[in-house]
């Protein structure tokens, strides 16, 4: 891998991974190609007065990349798991010695069944916010899908399903659709199985669950039943495009993100005063664009890469110290820049607060 300028981020149109895929239980390397991300459902202000004028979203700024590249990215993956979440697991990557091109050191971003078109819409996200990948967040080096065979093992998968039968199961049921994932209809559907999770329990009564817990230890029970119940089933992949993919029940899809490997979560226990700055200027930056993280947490604020080529931010004369991830949840709106400050500052005053006296605050606490 030489040194020097890192490659544009749209140079690869392809992937190719070892370490990730077996089919009956012999290791193959996998080839993946770069896909469309998905755009998520705008959130327009229900007032004029706390929307920009006009109501209008902001204008994703022209891009500054090259054409894209038709390169390929070959690289292995290391079985070391960094974290996991709903969409899916992070691993670290070993870029092949023969890749001629200047790369930080990268992670790549594995979806977990059926959550292909959450990543797709994460991906759209780092896309809307070129300008300030390497800034504020991490940089983006695309979004790749690959059709794998039925009987295929992904590394991720058996994790993940191990992850899910372990958890606590929101007895909504976690696969169904929340308020926000309304925009998850098929005018974009080459991910469409996300829209068939929907777990209807309209034999159960929401506030008799809360206050009966013998009912609930049973509904929790049947939902992971159904999940368990639904990784058996083969999984319809469907795409906008062949149709003729809709009708091969032999063949899903395998979906991931590769991203630039940042550094640790911030300390807990010690005082952040030196690093509140920073964030509230990164929240502030993601403002500008109309992007409401939604997901802000701890684990999703990660120090900058340590011998990285950062790039200075252009809203605020100096290289940040710290990056978010983890946009499967965000939004784009036309709240004004301000409100957008506002409430992202309310969330990091007792996110940081908390980590100064010895804890974490999670969104749901």
């Amino acid at each position: 891998m030489q040194a020097g300028p890192f490659v544009p981020s749209n140079a690869f149109s392809s992937l190719i991974i070892d370490g990730l895929l077996k089919i009956n239980g012999v290791q193959i390397p996998l080839t993946l190609s770069k896909t469309i991300s998905r755009p998520g459902k705008p959130l327009l202000a229900s007032a004029e007065c706390f929307a920009n004028p006009g109501g209008l979203l902001p204008v994703r700024p022209p891009s500054k990349l090259p054409p894209p590249g038709n390169l390929c990215l070959h690289v292995s993956l290391q079985p070391e798991r960094l974290g996991y979440g709903r969409v899916g697991s992070v691993y670290p990557l070993r870029i092949d010695d023969t890749n001629q091109y200047a790369l930080p050191s990268l992670v790549i971003k594995v979806a977990a069944r059926r959550r292909s078109d959450d990543l797709a819409r994460e991906a759209w996200f780092y896309e809307e916010m070129e300008d300030i990948q390497g800034v504020a967040i991490a940089r983006c080096y695309g979004f790749f899908t690959a059709e794998i065979e039925q009987n295929s093992e992904v590394l991720d998968w058996a994790e993940s399903d191990a992850d899910c039968d372990e958890e606590e199961v929101d007895v909504r049921g976690e696969d169904s659709p929340s308020e926000d994932d309304g925009d998850t209809d098929d005018t974009w559907d080459l991910y469409a199985w996300t829209d068939s999770d929907d777990l209807v329990m309209e034999e159960f009564s929401w506030e008799v669950v809360l206050n009966r817990n013998d009912e609930r230890r049973k509904l929790r029970e049947k939902l992971r039943q159904e999940r368990r119940d639904k990784r058996a089933r083969i999984i319809k992949p469907t795409r906008a495009d062949p149709a003729s993919v809709r009708d091969r029940s032999d063949k899903t899809f395998l979906s991931v993100l590769v991203l630039e490997r940042l550094g640790d979560v911030m300390p807990i226990g010690v005082p952040l005063e030196a690093f509140k700055p920073d964030v509230r200027e990164i929240y502030s930056d993601m403002g500008r664009f109309g992007i409401e993280h939604i997901d802000i947490r701890w684990r999703n604020i990660l120090a900058a890469p340590a011998t990285d080529q950062s790039i200075v931010c252009p809203y605020h004369g100096h290289k940040h110290q710290w990056r978010v991830v983890d946009f499967d949840l965000s939004r784009k709106s036309n709240h004004l820049h301000s409100g957008i400050e506002t409430a992202a500052n309310g969330w990091l005053r007792t996110i940081l607060d908390g980590l100064e006296e010895g804890y974490v605050v999670e969104p749901w606490d």
